[in-house]
């Protein structure tokens, strides 16, 4: 049999453990605090960052152009307007063979579209034209009758998309004031 504990051994083991849930919760609280400052902060936080992984990339040359004799405004501005050619061309190569092949894309659609409204109206389903007329004219009305959410969702999707070029334009403005100083 073991020997009972002290009432010493036991306070003290009482006292290490409350210390030590006191430290974690302490650490819970200013993490929990942290994320709270840095959600409400998000909207410069987030541009800071992407900032200074833009500046991370794009050091060395700036670097390697400073170390020539230029200017570091001179330099900076150099990268900058460099990284926006290379950041467009990637764009452009990426979205030119997309745009191009949006017109096959929608024969495609048509066209599968038609296949299944063939395959529907012969066995096993045997559904008549009529009952896909009707079906696709439910369809509009619902779509109809949701326009406010449609609309809601639109003009969330403009609201993204601005927010995401002033996160891109405050990026490279920091990033050109990043590789200056």
């Amino acid at each position: 049999m073991s020997s009972p504990l002290s009432s010493t051994k036991t306070a003290a083991a009482l006292r290490t453990s409350a210390r030590v849930s006191a430290e974690v919760l302490l650490v819970l609280v200013a993490a929990a605090v942290a994320l709270w400052v840095l959600g409400r902060m998000w909207s410069v936080v987030w541009p800071l960052i992407v900032g200074l992984f833009l500046t991370t990339l794009t050091w060395p040359l700036a670097r390697f152009l400073r170390r020539l004799g230029w200017w570091p405004s001179l330099a900076a501005s150099v990268v900058t307007v460099f990284s926006l050619l290379v950041g467009a061309g990637i764009v452009a190569l990426i979205a030119v063979p997309v745009a191009g092949e949006s017109g096959e894309l929608a024969d495609g659609v048509v066209a599968g579209i038609d296949k299944v409204r063939e395959w529907a109206a012969g066995p096993p389903l045997n559904i008549g034209d009529d009952e896909i007329t009707g079906a696709l004219d439910t369809a509009t009305a619902q779509l109809q009758d949701s326009v406010g959410s449609v609309v809601t969702t639109a003009v969330t999707g403009v609201s993204t998309v601005v927010n995401g070029v002033v996160t891109a334009v405050l990026a490279v403005f920091l990033m050109f004031f990043f590789l200056k100083d």
